[in-house]
């Protein structure tokens, strides 16, 4: 006899982890919704400042969370903390710096994790700032222990913060804008992630994404950089971040583009760019549950 279950629009990937094929097969079904069966760890890597690595982190973090996963999010960029700085307010006590989560995102509630408490705070985003080296491997496992999704902003340069986050991840995203800097970078990390999956004898899954995209006639420069991608064979999202004033605007005003206008050209943007990794994402974890 079928089993039977309930589940809400907002179930998590935590309790699809434990139910079998069928299941969630009944699910997508009746609900008309594709899930990922397991915790997702993403990493959005890049050995360059600047080509749109927080941009892509806060938005995404948004989609998922509005989409009713539990996300958290790993701010290893010590020196410019942008993913945190977005979603909490920095400030100082007892001598110490602190961050204060907002309370006036629309629909989302957001949590900071004061590590010295071991328990991970109910919300629907938690922030983890400050993670360097030593601690990012134990912070990410914590998060996914306890979260459905959680997202990795590293800073722009090569380090061990860097490979310990690939390590981890189930995709890793690499930004690169159309010039020959990014380029270069973009190779790198990608070899550092192909590294890191053989050190682990396994296959990470990575996209690269073409950010500030032109929206109209694309230069040469665009061209160029897409062609060495191709020749290169590095596989890369089919959506561009594309070069939008909303994004720009976002990062004085803090309101994402799905808030600020949700019929404009940046809040379409981004969730045809969430869509697409989300198809990714459940193919990565669909063959990790049938041990690929």
């Amino acid at each position: 006899m079928k089993k039977s279950f309930k589940l809400s629009a907002a179930t998590d990937l935590r309790l699809f982890s434990k139910l079998d094929r069928s299941d969630v097969h009944q699910y997508e079904r009746s609900n008309g919704r594709k899930v990922a069966w397991l915790m997702s760890v993403l990493t959005v890597a890049g050995q360059k400042g600047g080509s749109g690595k927080s941009t892509l982190v806060r938005n995404l973090a948004i989609h998922f969370a509005l989409d009713g996963y539990r996300v958290g999010i790993v701010d290893a960029d010590l020196i410019q903390q942008h993913s945190t700085e977005f979603f909490a307010d920095r400030g100082r006590e007892g001598g110490r710096e602190v961050w204060v989560a907002r309370t006036d995102v629309p629909k989302l509630t957001i949590k900071v994790w004061d590590r010295s408490v071991a328990k991970i705070p109910e919300a629907r985003i938690v922030l983890a700032p400050q993670a360097d080296q030593d601690s990012i491997g134990e912070i990410i496992q914590a998060l996914t222990d306890a979260l459905d999704v959680v997202i990795c902003d590293l800073q722009g340069s090569a380090s061990v913060a860097m490979i310990h986050a690939i390590h981890y991840a189930d995709l890793v995203l690499i930004p690169v804008q159309p010039s020959n800097d990014d380029l270069k970078s973009c190779h790198s990390t990608a070899k550092h992630v192909i590294h890191a999956g053989k050190s682990a004898r396994r296959t990470i899954a990575y996209r690269v994404v073409f950010s500030r995209a032109s929206t109209g006639f694309k230069p040469e420069v665009e061209r160029v950089v897409e062609e060495a991608l191709e020749s290169a064979g590095l596989p890369r999202l089919k959506t561009p971040v594309f070069e939008r004033t909303a994004f720009k605007r976002a990062s004085f005003s803090r309101i994402a583009p799905i808030f600020d206008d949700p019929e404009g050209g940046a809040a379409k943007n981004i969730s045809a760019v969430y869509a697409e990794i989300r198809s990714i994402l459940a193919g990565v974890t669909h063959a990790i549950a049938e041990g690929g």
